[in-house]
Order: structure tokens, then sequence, then C-alpha cells
């Protein structure tokens, strides 16, 4: 079953744009669009979308109140407390609206799933601060150690692809796509494939075709 959207959006290009790249897929569905969040709640009792995506942090909790679904930020400008208010009012994704149309995709894809999304810049911020992740020179001499098949791998990982789905979009094995994630965890020096997908966000790697 594809993954419906619903976009909000008072800026027109934003919108065609970000459709365009999502109606690229073939497991999304883009059910409406609109300028306007009041339209945007009817819009969302009315098609019960997967996702929503809005500019308008200010109707979160109504909206999320009126149907059950995952909703991702748009933003011109990330902020600290930005973020803050964003996840407290409960959105599961948060991109800048300079994100990719690969990382849109992305969130799109990992939210409908249930889990969290956050635009590369962002991660990476977070991830400075809380020193999660290695220094960037150390980070790049890892990633140097892998296959090309294994970055294939990775970058599915932090698309939030599960092994199944990974191994039926590069026609493996499971078997073969764990190995693939433990010989990736141990050249990046990562405990878990959560960090080692927040890595290649972190390094760009969504930006890449794989």
């Amino acid at each position: 079953m594809p993954v419906s959207v619903l976009l909000i959006d008072d800026e027109v290009l934003v919108r065609r744009g970000f459709r365009l790249a999502l109606e690229e897929a073939a497991d999304v569905v883009v059910v409406g669009e609109t300028a306007r969040v009041a339209d945007g709640l009817l819009l969302a009792q009315r098609h019960r979308p997967h996702v929503v995506i809005t500019a308008d942090v200010t109707e979160l909790a109504r909206l999320r109140a009126c149907v059950d679904c995952g909703v991702v930020v748009l933003a011109a400008e990330g902020t600290d407390e930005q973020l803050h208010r964003v996840l407290t009012e409960g959105a599961r994704g948060f991109l800048l609206k300079r994100s990719s149309h690969e990382e849109l995709l992305a969130a799109v894809c990992a939210v409908a799933r249930g889990h969290a999304y956050l635009c590369a810049e962002m991660t990476g911020r977070l991830l400075d601060r809380f020193e999660i992740l290695p220094p960037p020179e150390e980070a790049d001499r890892g990633l140097g150690l892998l296959s090309e098949r294994e970055r294939q791998v990775l970058i599915r990982m932090a698309r939030g692809r599960s092994n199944d789905e990974i191994a039926r979009e590069l026609y493996l094995t499971c078997a073969t796509v764990k190995s693939h994630v433990s010989h990736i965890l141990a050249k990046l020096g990562q405990p878990n494939r959560m960090h080692a997908a927040l890595l290649a966000q972190r390094l760009g790697l969504l930006s890449r075709t794989a």
C-alpha cells in the first residue's frame, strides 16, 4: 500500500517541487496540497494521509488531534529552539526547505513507518553537541573502507529501510544484508545501525544516488 502524503505550505513553488519529487517514488502518493492550514485540516480529515508535510508549526497539536498521522515540519531556517518546539508538539520529522529531495523522501518513508527523521544539518548539530559520532575526518576515513555494495546498503539504512526491504531493493538475501551491516558497523566503528545511519546522514550520503 503506498504512503499517502498531504502537503501544506504557502509557497507554491515549494509545494510543486516537493510534489514532483514525491510522485517520482512508486510507493508514495500525494493525496492533496494547500496553502492554508485551515484547509489542510479539512483535507487531512477527508483523506486520512499517513504523513502530513507542513511549514506551519502553530497548528501541530490541532492537526495531530484531528487525524492519526505522522507530521514532518518544513522550516526556512533551523534553530535549536524551533526544533525543540516542533518535537515537543509531536512532529516526527524536521526538514529545512533547502533539504534535498532524497531527504524529503527518506523523511516521509521513515515517519510513515513510525520512526523519527531529522535533516542532516540538524542531525549533525545535535550529534556534534553530544559528541555521539566521530569527527568528520575520522568518519570519512571509515567511509573509504566500505565497498560499493556496503555503501548502497548504508544509504538505505539511512533512509530507514529494514534488512528485508534492502534485500528486495538490491536483489540480495536477508542473510547477505545482515553480513553487510555487520561489516559496515565494524569499518565505521559504530555500535549499532542507528548510529551508522546517523553518520551516513551527517556525511551527506542521502544526496548521492545508489
